[in-house]
C-alpha cells in the first residue's frame, strides 16, 4: 500500500480538487446575490416628491419649513386654491395628486369659544393641547387659534376671528409640526394689512 493510499484508508479526507473549490465559491456567491435580491425586493420603495413646497397658503405667507413638515413625503403635483382670500372668509385647500391633504381657514364667529370652534370639526380632534394663554389649541391633525384683527373687525362687530388648520392624513402624528404651521399661518394673517392696516 502506498503512503497516499494508507492515509486515505486511515480516515483522512483528500483535499478537494481546484475545480471543486471554484464551483463551491461560485455557488456561495450566487446564493448571496439571490438573498440580496430578495431582501431588496422586500424593502419599501423610497418616497419621493416631484412637487415644490410653496411659501404661502393661497397668498398668505408661511415658512416653507413649516409647510414642508406636514405635507406628504411623496407626490407628483401640488395645488392650492381658495375661492376667497378675504380675511374671515378664507378656505385654502391644498391638494396633492388629486387628494385633499390640508385646509387653512380664517373665519368670523360670534360668541363661540375656542373649544367650541375646535370641536366643530367632526372627524378631526383638535383640542388635545391648549396654550397657557387660552388663545390656541392643537393636536397632531391641526389646530385653532383666536387672533386679533382690529381693522377688519370694524365690519364684523361682536365677532372674533379664528384661524383653523386641518391635516387630513390620519397617519400623520407630529403635533409639534401641526402647531408650528398653525402659529405661523395665524401670525401671518394677524400681521396682514387686512388686520393691522397698511404699514406706515
Amino acid at each position: 500500500m502506498t503512503p497516499t493510499n494508507a492515509s486515505t484508508a486511515l480516515g483522512r479526507v483528500a483535499a478537494p480538487a481546484p475545480k471543486q473549490r471554484t464551483a463551491r465559491r461560485l455557488a456561495a456567491l450566487v446564493a448571496a446575490a439571490q438573498l440580496t435580491l430578495v431582501l431588496t425586493a422586500c424593502q419599501e420603495p423610497e418616497e419621493t416628491r416631484s412637487f415644490s413646497v410653496p411659501s404661502d397658503l393661497c397668498g398668505t405667507p408661511v415658512p416653507i419649513a413649516s409647510l414642508d413638515a406636514v405635507l406628504p413625503k411623496s407626490g407628483k403635483t401640488l395645488k392650492a386654491n381658495a375661492q376667497s382670500r378675504e380675511v374671515g372668509r378664507t378656505h385654502c385647500e391644498v391638494v396633492v395628486d388629486d387628494a385633499l391633504v390640508l385646509s387653512a381657514f380664517s373665519e368670523w364667529k360670534k360668541g363661540d369659544s375656542l373649544t367650541k370652534v375646535a370641536r366643530s370639526n367632526p372627524y378631526i380632534d383638535l383640542d388635545e393641547h391648549t396654550s397657557k394663554d387660552g388663545t390656541y389649541t392643537w393636536s397632531n391633525q391641526g389646530g385653532v387659534r383666536l387672533i386679533p384683527c382690529p381693522v377688519a373687525a370694524k365690519a364684523h362687530p361682536e365677532r372674533d376671528l379664528f384661524i383653523r388648520v386641518l391635516i387630513y392624513d390620519k397617519k400623520f402624528s407630529d403635533a409639534d409640526a401641526a402647531k408650528k404651521l398653525l402659529l405661523a399661518y395665524a401670525k401671518s394673517v394677524a400681521d396682514s394689512a387686512a388686520c393691522k392696516g397698511p404699514a406706515s
